[in-house]
């Protein structure tokens, strides 16, 4: 008979949790090599100083942030450095000098929006606004847009600015749902925000809007260096805001109304520039705007797509705001109200003068 095989030692557990350690730790290293060869996450790249302080801004109680009054020449790598140049109110300028207090005797043009509308990378003579004034001497241009902003912010710049008979226009792009619900990519920061700045965001209750803030999302300290922990941080952000930002659409369109009900309760009219979006997006809006009644420049063009007309970020470039000063026209332009003497209503008080921007 042959002898029975003798049944083998199993190994020491210690040799088996050392093994299942290396597989997973290798298991681990492979992944983490993966998602840097694949470029995992997009916001790694991110300016270790986004979220933090900038010269040109300042914090605002309403808005979050707004243009800083003053002048400053911002560089960035490797390009010569551009003057911005800030009026009061968190605007920017349109001409070489601030108007004079003319509230009531030019038709008043205001421009609400992101950094396209301010014109970022630009120096102040290639801004949209600028350009706009330029054409039209007999307007009071105004420019209130701001890096970062959507439409939200916008709407809640509308809400401090617009007084009286005005010609309120709104750059708008498809990205700025994503603010507008506080998405993720855009309360992710590197730093934190000065004390006082904010991110202000809506999101539905049934029909209304709820007003929030948020003071940003800090980058873990640990993702700045293994990027299966941005893994992890940028899905638990993914579930967070999950509700709102499948609301993004609807939070958007119902802004929208509420600029254009704004505009028209005093006496002016409201213009939705539609200006970077798919093809989808642009036949949405188009279609849903049109439903409500309110007015858009569709800038449906070929040279949208120009990359030559772009910054290397994708920004408007000076050609590119040439060509949409001329979209725009003719200019949706109101008359202002006429002023009321306190001599010719002795008995009754004089009115509040329309802000000039």
């Amino acid at each position: 008979m042959e002898a029975m095989e003798q049944p083998k030692t199993p190994p020491r557990r210690s040799v088996v949790i050392a093994a299942r350690l290396i597989a997973a730790i290798l298991s681990l290293a492979a992944a983490e090599a993966m998602l840097w060869f694949l470029g995992y996450p997009i916001w790694w790249a991110m300016d270790p100083a986004w979220g933090g302080a900038s010269p040109e801004y300042q914090c605002d109680s309403d808005l979050g942030w707004k243009a800083r009054e003053g002048t400053f020449d911002l560089r960035w790598s490797g390009d010569p450095p551009q003057r911005y140049t800030n009026w009061s109110g968190g605007r920017r300028a349109t001409s070489p000098h601030a108007p004079a207090n003319d509230a009531g005797t030019r038709p008043q043009v205001m421009f609400f929006g992101d950094s396209y509308t301010q014109g970022y990378h630009l120096a102040d003579a290639a801004t949209l606004p600028w350009l706009v004034q330029a054409r039209h001497p007999e307007l009071n241009v105004s420019n209130f847009g701001a890096g970062n902003y959507g439409t939200y912010q916008a709407y809640l710049a509308m809400k401090k600015w617009v007084r009286g008979p005005t010609s309120v226009y709104y750059n708008f792009s498809a990205f700025h749902e994503e603010r507008n619900a506080a998405a993720p990519s855009w309360l992710r920061i590197a730093r934190h925000p000065p004390a006082g700045c904010f991110y202000p965001y809506v999101e539905l209750s049934g029909e209304d809007l709820q007003q929030h803030k948020s003071f940003g999302d800090v980058i873990w300290p640990l993702s700045r260096r293994l990027r299966l922990v941005a893994m992890v941080e940028e899905y638990k952000e993914i579930i967070e805001s999950y509700r709102r930002v499948q609301n993004k659409r609807r939070v958007t369109e119902a802004l929208l109304v509420k600029m254009n009900q704004l505009a028209l309760a005093e006496g002016g009219k409201f213009t939705v520039i539609l200006f970077d979006m798919t093809p989808q997006e642009r036949n949405d809006y188009r279609n849903f705007l049109e439903s409500h009644g309110i007015q858009f420049v569709n800038c449906d063009h070929p040279q949208m797509t120009d990359r030559s007309l772009r910054l290397m970020d994708g920004h408007p470039g000076p050609g590119l705001n040439q060509l949409v000063a001329g979209w725009i026209e003719p200019l949706q332009v109101v008359e202002p109200a006429p002023r009321v003497s306190a001599e010719s209503h002795p008995s009754q008080t004089p009115p509040i003068p329309h802000v000039t921007m």
